[in-house]
């Protein structure tokens, strides 16, 4: 488990006016809120109401789905290139994704034993779950501060921005679209209207525009109506035009 305590805090010489390409913060913003809407959701269900046991272990499965995905995500694409340009630069963080994968096996094992326990095992079987989901929600919320402070340094220092736009690029092209789907219900309404603005208004300028309005439509279900207004007016989006 990594602490906080260790973390080099210091952030590197940049730009005000021109902040550097960061490959973790709007995913990492996405994971935070899953992991805390199913750790709240775990500790709030009633273990004896079936229809609220099987929506919470779906969400716990899926979350777990996630997490391994993104681990081999980053170990492939940004370890990888970390590692080209200094050797041992993700040799803590990768050590830590093994811990967690470890983790992420223990709870589908939970996840298992709360959906079999019988009515005398029900509270224990969830109690475990919740106890250990904390103890990892806490792990990775400690682990993401750790890339987002350490590593980003390190590719700042080593990578221009368009090296990592292609490093960015190659990532994304190589997730499924219902992976995508899934970080984007979770990414959008959690990132920051500035940083809801670049993401669609990338994809405003590099999609078909019925695929765009398909998008938006998505983007409009998950926000709330002020959120909606700014990023429609900002990206000049006018439903009627659009439909």
């Amino acid at each position: 488990m990594s602490s906080l305590n260790t973390l080099d805090t210091r952030q590197p010489a940049v730009n005000a006016a021109a902040p550097r390409l960061n490959l973790y913060q709007s995913v990492h913003k996405g994971l935070r809120a899953f992991m805390a809407d199913t750790l709240t959701k775990i500790g709030s269900t009633d273990p004896h109401d079936p229809i609220e046991c099987a929506a919470s272990l779906a969400q716990v499965r899926s979350l777990l789905a996630i997490c391994q995905a993104h681990l081999e995500h980053e170990n492939h694409f940004i370890h990888s290139a970390m590692e080209r340009r200094q050797a041992g630069s993700a040799k803590r963080c990768a050590g830590e994704h093994i811990e967690h994968e470890a983790h992420i096996a223990q709870l589908g094992e939970l996840t298992a034993a709360a959906e079999a326990a019988n009515s005398t095992k029900q509270l224990d079987a969830w109690r475990e779950l919740y106890q250990a989901l904390s103890e990892f929600v806490a792990e990775n919320f400690e682990h993401m501060l750790l890339e987002e402070r350490q590593h980003n340094q390190i590719l700042w220092q080593h990578y221009t921005d368009d090296e990592l736009h292609q490093i960015h690029g190659a990532l994304l092209a190589s997730i499924p679209a219902d992976e995508m789907a899934h970080h984007f219900r979770w990414m959008l309404p959690h990132l920051s209207h500035l940083e809801r603005l670049a993401m669609l208004g990338g994809m405003q300028q590099g999609m078909p525009a019925p695929v765009f309005k398909a998008q938006m439509d998505n983007a409009r279900s998950l926000l709330n109506p002020h959120a909606w207004g700014k990023l429609a007016r900002d990206l000049s989006y006018d439903e009627v035009t659009h439909g």
